[in-house]
């Protein structure tokens, strides 16, 4: 059976679509063989917004103790210019569609499936290469580029993504909880994400059909239909749904409310048709990235 994606392309296609992420998908899977020297691009991302702003404003001219937080001036929003591993010059890009339309740098296949993952989670903002910290440690200053700064309400975080071999490196975790502590006054964590929870289940591979109807229009009629069919009878898998929507493309547009949060299904499973969907419970949940991570709800 085939899903069509926003008036055209069958959605069975896009669980095999390499053309969006290059060799991404590959790598991936087995992603401690990847390459420095392979260029990478990739098609996703979001334009930095409320809680980002907000985080900025609040922190701008707070004196904080034991660290500095340099903020970047550039329009792009990064505060410096991604290199590899190996000193190369290399970019994943990851063009993002939430908020605004823009592009994601990162300089390793986590980071890049980190954005992919944060741009298709509805109430999520996020910017790669975020902020310079300068700390003192072990009794010499620091200098520390995070890879994302990971924001939604009442919740912000820096994340540095590695490897799973990389996290369990001795200065890597010793810094992590260096900056943890300084970082908790002012109510911002710090998480070193490995690969392996960021490949875990079928997040990555659900983030990457969803953004494919990030652009698919949705009528506010018919997502009040939507949510009255479901109300109506509780769960229902997505193609029951579907076939009660009175829309050209129903398939297409249930996915595209997943995207937008209007509806919710367990992601940590394959979107298939006979995935089960229900309304969001408001107020009540964080977003489902954070189940990646098992963060609890607050």
């Amino acid at each position: 059976m085939k899903f069509k994606r926003c008036r055209s392309k069958p959605l069975a296609a896009l669980y095999a679509d390499h053309n969006v992420l290059g060799h991404i998908s590959m790598q991936l899977t087995a992603h401690d063989n990847i390459k420095d020297d392979q260029i990478i691009t990739v098609t996703t991302c979001s334009k930095p917004s409320h809680f980002l702003r907000h985080l900025r404003d609040r922190l701008v001219d707070v004196p904080l103790n034991g660290i500095r937080i340099h903020w970047p001036t550039s329009a792009s929003g990064r505060a410096r210019t991604v290199i590899t591993r190996s000193g190369i010059r290399r970019r994943y890009v990851i063009p993002c569609f939430r908020f605004e339309d823009r592009e994601a740098h990162c300089e390793a296949v986590e980071e890049a499936a980190a954005c992919i993952i944060l741009d298709a989670c509805h109430g999520m903002e996020f910017q790669e290469q975020p902020v310079r910290f300068e700390f003192t440690w072990l009794g010499k200053t620091h200098e520390h580029f995070p890879d994302v700064l990971v924001a939604c309400k009442n919740r912000y975080e820096f994340w540095e993504c590695k490897r799973k071999q990389e996290t369990s490196d001795f200065m890597t975790r010793k810094r992590a909880e260096h900056l943890r502590a300084l970082l908790e006054p002012i109510g911002v964590g710090y998480r070193v994400i490995s690969g392996k929870e960021l490949f875990a289940d079928a997040f990555l591979e659900n983030a990457r059909l969803l953004r494919r109807f990030a652009k698919h229009p949705v009528s506010e009629s018919e997502k009040v239909e939507a949510r009255l069919q479901v109300g109506q009878v509780g769960k229902c898998t997505l193609q029951q749904l579907a076939a009660m929507l009175a829309s050209a493309e129903p398939i297409s547009d249930v996915l595209a409310m997943i995207y937008n949060g209007d509806l919710c299904t367990d992601l940590r499973l394959k979107l298939t048709r006979s995935s089960l969907v229900n309304i969001p419970e408001n107020n009540r949940s964080l977003p489902w990235v954070w189940q990646i991570l098992n963060v609890d709800n607050v």
